[in-house]
Order: C-alpha cells, then structure tokens, then sequence
C-alpha cells in the first residue's frame, strides 16, 4: 500500500504539469521543424509522408498529454480539500505534517490516513461535505512516498493498450490479406464479404473494451482466423460446397433474352438489372450478348460487337459445370479431354478454351516424393 506524504500532495502535483507542458512546446517544435524540411524538399513525397506521419504523432501525443492537464486542474480543488484534511487530523492528534501520509490524494470515501503511528480510514457523507475518522490497523506496512516523479497516468496506460490492440488489429488484417493471396480487402465472395464484416467488428468490439486484454483480443482473432481459412479450404476442395457459400457466376442475359426467373432466384429486381447495366454505359438490354452474375455480386456485361467472354472450364482442380453445359459437355466428356493430355481434373489448376477451340491447361506443379526410395 502506498501512502504520500503531505508534502507530496501539497506541492508535487504541479510538477509533472509543467514536464508535460515543456514536452508539448518540444514536440510543437519538432512538427514545424519537420514542416520547414519537407517544405523545402517538396519534390520528395517521402518528406512528405515524413511530415504527415510526425505531424500525427505529435497531435496524439499533444491531446493525451492536454487531456491530463486538463484532468489534473479538475482535481487540484479536491487535492486542496485533502490537504486541509491532513492538517486538521494533525492538528488533533498533535502529529507534525512532515509525519502525515494519505493513500489518496483526492477525496474517496474510505481513504486511509496515516498521523504518525497511527492510522484512520475517513468516511464521507453522500454529497462529500462531512467526513468521520475512525482508527484502523494496518495490515502490512505501508510504502511511503515523499517525493515526486515523472509517473504515467492509469489514463496513458489505457491508450497504450488501446495502441497495443489496434497494431494487432493492423497485423492480423495483413495476415488475413497476404495469406488469402489477395492485395486488398475488396471482397470476391461471400466467404471474403463475411470475413471482412466480422474481422471489423471484432476489432471495433473489442478495442475499447477493457475487460478483454491482448491476449484474450488474439486469441479471438486466431479462432476467427482458423473458421475463415477453414471454409476457404473446404471450398476449394468441394464444388458443391462452393457453389452452397460462394455461389457461382449466373448468366441473366444472352443474345438480348432476359433469363427472369434466374434473376428472382438470385434476388435481382428489374431496378438493379437495369441499373447494373447503366453502369456499363448500356440503355437497352437487347444489345447485350451476355450478362453474367459474379460471385461477388458484379455484373460482367458483353456487347454484341464484342468478343464473348471466355470463363475458365476447370479452376483449382474442379469442373465448372455452367461453363461445361454452355460448352455442351459433360464430367466424362471433359475427364477424357484432360487425358488426351496425360492429367486428370484435379491435376489442372487453370483450364480454358484458346481462340482455336483447343483446350488449354495449366497444371499443378509435379508432387514431389518426401520419401525417396533407397537403391
């Protein structure tokens, strides 16, 4: 239990004010220092990410610091209320003030204070008017404070964990990001538009929740980490578990005839058809040669002058069966198309009709043997 003394309510709680205002004044002019060099280094735009990112440190660091400030003169009336405190009980129990210690110094109901010897814990009355002091023993003995520092307040240490979480936060997007093979966060699926809702939600949740610490806050991103690359590998490994999360592209238009009720399974209401097509800078839908449905729920749009668009017929070792069918084949049909070429469909990472009506594969590097036969 820490106890201060008298002296140390009385004067200290000035000093850090004026450690913080100086710090303020230095880092003001670190920012128009930085300011004066990237003024004169305009041509260089890493002067210039300097300057923003100094510019932002330094405002931060500016509102925590003023923040305290500010919180420190609402308290400095209760300090003095404290103060007067320490000299009427050392004044009734005849103790010197250079011998009176105080755990708080704010008023709180059931402050300890210590008058020589002995110690008294104070209570207040509910609007803090009155107050009784009654004698109380100490349990162990207490660490005395007679002098003041540089301290960090219970306010600062809150940011730093808040700044602790967010560049979690920030690592684990990356992570996500780099990991998926994406270079951004734009989602191409429903799996990809889920992890992107639930990954925000779960870092805005837990930033400011104070309750959870940042092990807890990684052990949450982890589990959400392993449910996301979990179904991305179910997906790529089963067709039909793919089309159930993802879903699959959707042909709604081909040769200028509107599939209707292809549309309506899908949730397109003519509005969105038609205003998905004035985004591709088409008015009639009759000029449309073929209008497809992403998976991310685009709208891939081909004119009648245009060349028609060529969708792969086998991805990630799996047959796209619309393409097939468009195409006029069948699993067999394309199974025997793969042997022609020594490979099966799981064998074939990209497969796709060339301008000349061959089939063109690009398989998957040979599996190389982990264990190699001894001679």
């Amino acid at each position: 239990m820490k106890l201060y003394s008298y002296s140390f309510i009385a004067h200290n709680f000035h000093f850090t004010n004026y450690i913080f205002i100086a710090l303020i004044i230095v880092i003001a002019l670190v920012i128009i220092g930085t300011g004066i060099f990237y003024y004169r280094n305009r041509s260089n735009l890493r002067f210039r990410s300097l300057f923003i990112l100094v510019t932002m440190l330094g405002a931060l660091i500016i509102a925590m610091q003023t923040g305290r400030v500010f919180q420190q003169k609402n308290a400095d009336s209760q300090t003095t209320q404290t103060v007067q405190i320490m000299k009427n009980i050392s004044k009734q129990k005849k103790v010197p003030l250079n011998q009176m210690y105080s755990s708080s110094n704010n008023l709180v109901d059931g402050m300890t204070i210590q008058a020589g010897k002995d110690a008294y814990v104070v209570h207040f009355n509910t609007d803090m008017t009155n107050y009784t002091v009654t004698p109380t023993k100490l349990v162990s003995q207490p660490q005395h404070v007679n002098s003041g520092g540089f301290t960090w307040s219970s306010s600062d240490s809150q940011y730093g964990t808040i700044f602790l979480k967010f560049l979690i936060g920030f690592i684990m997007i990356v992570l996500q990001i780099n990991l998926s093979g994406k270079g951004n966060l734009a989602p191409s699926n429903a799996v990809d538009q889920l992890q992107n809702y639930i990954l925000g939600g779960i870092i805005g949740g837990v930033i400011y929740n104070q309750d959870i610490t940042p092990i807890q806050f990684i052990i949450i991103l982890l589990i959400w980490s392993v449910i996301v690359f979990a179904s991305k590998f179910l997906t790529g490994t089963s067709n039909t578990l793919n089309k159930m999360i993802n879903g699959s592209p959707q042909i709604l238009i081909l040769n200028g005839v509107v599939n209707v009720n292809r549309a309506l399974r899908n949730g397109l209401t003519a509005n969105q058809l038609a205003f998905k097509l004035r985004t591709h800078g088409v008015n009639d839908f009759k000029d449309v040669k073929n209008a497809t449905l992403e998976e991310n729920g685009q709208l891939t749009v081909t004119l009648n002058d245009e060349p028609t668009m060529n969708y792969p017929l086998i991805t990630d070792g799996q047959l796209n069966e619309n393409v097939a069918s468009h195409r006029g084949l069948d699993a067999n049909q394309v199974e025997q198309l793969c042997e022609k070429q020594g490979c099966t469909i799981q064998d074939v990472y990209l497969g796709q009709f060339g301008s000349k009506g061959n089939l063109d594969l690009v398989l998957y590097p040979k599996k190389r043997k982990v264990f190699k036969k001894r001679k």
